[in-house]
């Protein structure tokens, strides 16, 4: 077979927006995705405001308008004894899922000449930047110039490629399901309980996103059962109760556990990682769809350098990894810390009252943890 310019492993939104930027520079691209679409997957659904500009470059701002997103303009934070803040975002957020936006985006790759490749997981990726690289799946062996490394949280290739971050424990679940309920009105809210926190806001066709991140223990003291925990988690916090009372679950629960917050390397033995594989924010964050579209953004101007002869292998390591140091590592920095006071209600509670007295204080954690709009 002919070798690609690049390989793209995984197609949410860091490998299919990677993928569409480098199709429309004119390389030849193979994106490859172990699943088919569409399919449910673990995210709080919450396209932070930098996302319109991007989504509108790749063509699909149009598309997503006509499907009515949530617009979110506002956000609430609440702790198990009952202190509430509520402020304004930095611009209009958009809740839209990523059941249809996932496939909306690998359709657009293929129409911008992309090959794409489902339900093939990739078992190992030999080579490197040098010499080119030779990535394998259960049938075939597939040449590249370069690999793009887009496939999410955790994988097995994480195992292959010998990533530190596997070493250390991650004792977190999260989980996942749209529901139908009271509507929650242009707002996002996250709601403590002891032991994780729990984000619900609107999406397309009025339904509700409910998203939720408990450390292990937590869950397995709880409930035996998703369902269990979720009547658990309501006795914990009087805004989940009152929300939940006469909400009604409309898709499967979709869950992953051992997820890394740590620090990651965006290079590892010469892949590129984009995404969640680069380093995942903390989903209070609401960052995590928009670091993904604008990584994915970032990897294709700084492939093209490279592949455009511009630059060699060791100018794009070291471009490539400031780049995206310079971009991502202060929100995930501030992400760690503020999840930490998630997690324990009694410092929640505090600084709650904190904000309350000094409003100012909550805008500027928010801003901490995104970029100004592109």
């Amino acid at each position: 077979m002919n070798p690609a310019s690049v390989i793209v492993i995984g197609g949410g939104l860091a490998g299919s927006s990677a993928a569409i930027y480098l199709a429309r520079l004119g390389w030849t691209v193979t994106l490859m995705e172990r699943r088919a679409y569409p399919h449910h997957k673990v995210c709080g659904e919450f396209l932070s405001p930098e996302c319109v500009p991007l989504l509108r470059e790749m063509g699909v701002w149009d598309t997503i308008a006509q499907a009515m997103p949530a617009t979110i303009t506002r956000a609430r934070i609440t702790a198990p004894d009952g202190l509430c803040w509520e402020g304004d975002l930095p611009g209009t957020a958009i809740g839209f899922s990523r059941y249809r936006l996932d496939h909306l985006l690998i359709q657009t790759a293929q129409s911008a000449g992309v090959q794409v490749i489902t339900e093939t997981p990739v078992k190992a990726i030999h080579g490197n930047l040098v010499n080119g690289f030779q990535v394998e799946t259960h049938q075939a062996h597939w040449p590249a110039q370069v690999v793009i490394g887009a496939y999410g949280k955790r994988s097995g290739l994480d195992r292959t490629l010998a990533r530190p971050f596997l070493t250390r424990s991650h004792p977190y679940i999260a989980i996942k399901a749209h529901f139908s309920g009271d509507a929650i009105p242009h707002r996002v809210e996250l709601h403590g309980f002891t032991g994780g926190y729990c984000g619900i806001s609107e999406i397309e066709g009025g339904q509700v996103n409910l998203c939720l991140l408990a450390r292990l223990s937590a869950f397995q003291a709880h409930g035996e059962t998703i369902d269990r925990f979720i009547t658990w988690m309501q006795t914990q916090n009087p805004y989940l109760a009152l929300w939940l009372r006469t909400a009604h679950r409309v898709s499967e629960w979709v869950s992953i556990a051992q997820i890394p917050f740590v620090p990651k390397a965006a290079i590892e033995h010469d892949v590129l990682m984009s995404g969640d594989a680069a380093g995942l924010i903390a989903p209070l964050a609401g960052d995590g769809m928009g670091m993904a579209l604008s990584g994915g953004k970032l990897i294709a101007q700084h492939l093209d350098r490279y592949l455009r002869g511009e630059w060699d292998a060791d100018t794009l390591r070291q471009r490539y990894h400031a780049a995206w140091n310079r971009q991502f590592s202060p929100r995930l920095w501030w992400g760690r810390r503020l999840q930490a006071v998630m997690f324990r209600p009694h410092l929640l509670g505090l600084g709650l009252r904190v904000m309350q007295r000094w409003p100012a204080l909550g805008s500027f954690f928010i801003r901490q943890t995104r970029q100004e709009a592109v």
